[in-house]
């Protein structure tokens, strides 16, 4: 009778292992292996199964962040920044919380943060991307001073950045707001816009170059307030065109 309790009991645990022992098994090495291949299900189920730390509470939300769920996104990082104020991974959630922000044009949630983290972290590893964040934000809202003085301290700080070639690309397109009305890999179709355009607007043809290719950005006006910039994008919604406000 002994045996066969014991084996009854062995059979149970062969059992539960067997159904059971790939949820314990599987490890944020696995969830981040599934996220480098875009499989962002597998990613999220398998982090979810995990207990919650800080590394996982910063996955989940740098995987929804990625599928474009931002509400989610940052109900995950508020639990890490919130949960875990010493945490490695402070810095980053705080700047992927912004980021989720940002993403969604809410300028008055992101900027903040950034600025929390630019205060904070004197000699931070992800200054040159807040600087970035910072000039990109300030140029949107028209604050031109604010967004020379970013690009000025990522030249100087860290002259040798990503971040500050991005940055160029943003100093080059002026201060000042303008209306994309359509972007063509052939300049012919954006000749033919202009010409459309020409006489009710100000209209140029930007080159915006690549290694791999030239886009002939057709825009409209360069406005230094953003309200004038909007009243222009309106009127040209109206008449039809995919009109978009930059920077």
């Amino acid at each position: 009778m002994h045996k066969n309790i014991f084996k009854r009991s062995l059979f149970l645990v062969l059992w539960f292992l067997a159904c059971c022992l790939p949820l314990y098994a599987a490890s944020m090495e696995e969830a981040y292996k599934d996220y480098l291949n875009n499989d962002y299900e597998k990613a999220l189920q398998k982090a979810k199964a995990l207990k919650q730390s800080d590394e996982v509470l910063y996955f989940l939300g740098l995987v929804y962040t990625k599928i474009g769920n931002f509400p989610q996104a940052r109900e995950y990082l508020i639990l890490l920044t919130n949960n875990y104020p010493r945490s490695k991974l402070y810095e980053q959630g705080t700047i992927k919380l912004a980021d989720t922000y940002l993403l969604e044009r809410d300028l008055s949630r992101a900027r903040p943060l950034y600025e929390g983290i630019e205060k904070k972290s004197i000699a931070s590893n992800y200054l040159p991307l807040v600087y970035l964040r910072l000039s990109q934000i300030a140029a949107k809202e028209g604050r031109w001073e604010d967004k020379k003085r970013y690009i000025n301290l990522l030249k100087e700080k860290y002259p040798l950045s990503n971040e500050l070639i991005l940055a160029g690309t943003l100093k080059e397109h002026g201060d000042f707001f303008t209306i994309q009305v359509g972007a063509f890999s052939n300049s012919k179709n954006a000749i033919n816009l202009k010409n459309e355009l020409d006489e009710k607007y100000d209209v140029y043809i930007l080159e915006d170059k690549n290694e791999n290719y030239v886009l002939y950005k057709v825009r409209v006006g360069k406005f230094n307030d953003r309200k004038e910039a909007e009243r222009m994008w309106g009127r040209l919604v109206k008449q039809g065109y995919p009109a978009r406000i930059f920077p």
